[in-house]
């Protein structure tokens, strides 16, 4: 679905979280047609749609439709796309193959680009407000549930212009919740956060001027060293991937390990990917890019200018706490020929709390030093005053 919106530069509500319509979409050399509930469409769109050769059918006429090709007609399908029941019913010569947008969509042009860096700002503002009410309210003793942390992001983000939902459902983990890497508050099962211990929040926004994903973690009392220590290690590999520069047709794969490599020194790992491709004003979860082990599309995939995708090591201790640091970093040419490096876009402070300053470079804490002060700069402005004190504070270099 994420494919044909791409195509045919739509967007729907069909589903949870991600802006797509569902149908089917068949695009050829002289004739395009889409399958979808025809009341779903408005009347611009249809026009739109008429001016460049797109017809038009009811969703339930796909079947029939592919029954009826001739059979001398050589039709591409992603076999990791199609039902089997699709599959079945077409009549033709079938040539099973990659998606040829879901390449292409990856690939964000310059005003995408410009867009999604705009957009990290009023993110991040929405972000530093709701953190400035979690904290605020925490000092003052009042009662805090994980579920009121998630709703108060997304309203805070409701605030922000073409503000469309949530990019998913937000990871609100305090404590050993956090240990829970796919965790998801409900109300009647959520923690109540208190000012002691580890907070995990996960969240990411759709806009129609770019799609985000953001993990933070704060320590709500005095880290013990352990804590500090994990944490420390996730940030120094988020950072060696954040400042990587490499050689063009390096894949995912090769990138993973940079993200883990301090973690693996001391005997630690995680259990996911390092990254994985987002839209823009799509779905969050985008492929085929990312960082993980090799024997996935991720990892397989070669990183190209303009693509989109999240870094977030982290780090689980069971019945204890969860950690994970997650920037959305671009990919661009290097002034290196024939090299690539990242641009970090989303914009939020680290945890200044857990970071074990002994353990970073000289290189890396003026890295974070350089970060925290262009986030200050990108996000004050959109702060009123006591909120932007507070998160001057927040911004401070090491």
């Amino acid at each position: 679905m994420d494919d044909l919106a791409w195509t045919y530069n739509i967007r729907g509500k069909d589903v949870d979280y991600n802006p797509v319509a569902i149908g089917y979409g068949l695009v050829g050399l002289t004739e395009n047609h889409f399958f979808v509930h025809p009341s779903k469409l408005s009347a611009s769109v249809l026009s739109e749609f008429n001016k460049n050769g797109i017809k038009v059918h009811p969703y339930e006429s796909i079947i029939p439709f592919l029954n009826n090709l001739k059979e001398s007609t050589k039709i591409l399908v992603d076999p990791s796309l199609c039902s089997q029941t699709i599959y079945e019913s077409i009549n033709g010569q079938i040539i099973s193959g990659t998606s040829i947008s879901k390449l292409l969509k990856s690939i964000k042009n310059d005003v995408e680009i410009n867009h999604i860096r705009n957009v990290m700002k009023k993110d991040g503002a929405a972000l530093a407000q709701t953190f400035y009410w979690m904290e605020t309210k925490l000092t003052h003793g009042d009662e805090i549930t994980e579920v009121e942390v998630a709703k108060k992001i997304a309203e805070n983000r409701s605030l922000q212009e073409f503000y469309q939902g949530e990019s998913f459902g937000a990871i609100i983990g305090y404590k050993d919740n956090g240990a829970v890497i796919h965790y998801h508050p409900e109300p009647e099962t959520c923690k109540k956060i208190k000012p002691d211990g580890i907070l995990l929040a996960d969240s990411g926004g759709q806009y129609k001027d770019g799609t985000t994903d953001i993990t933070r973690t704060f320590a709500l009392s005095a880290p013990t060293n352990d804590q500090k220590k994990s944490y420390t290690l996730i940030l120094k590999g988020m950072i060696a991937l954040s400042r990587a520069k490499f050689p063009e047709g390096t894949t995912g794969a090769q990138l993973d390990t940079l993200a883990r490599q301090f973690l693996w020194a001391e005997g630690l790992n995680y259990g996911h990917g390092t990254g994985h491709g987002v839209g823009f004003f799509l779905n969050v979860h985008e492929p085929p890019q990312g960082f993980a082990p090799v024997h996935s599309e991720r990892g397989q995939t070669i990183q190209l200018p303009g693509m989109l995708t999240s870094n977030e090591p982290g780090y689980y201790k069971d019945g204890e706490y969860g950690m994970r640091i997650e920037n959305l970093i671009l990919t661009q040419k290097s002034k290196i020929d024939g090299f690539l490096e990242f641009e970090t876009v989303t914009l939020y402070p680290f945890e200044h709390a857990l970071i074990e300053k002994s353990r970073l470079t000289t290189e890396e804490i003026i890295w974070i030093n350089d970060y925290h002060q262009k986030v200050y700069a990108d996000i004050s402005t959109f702060l009123n005053t006591e909120v932007n004190q507070w998160f001057k504070e927040k911004c401070k270099s090491l």
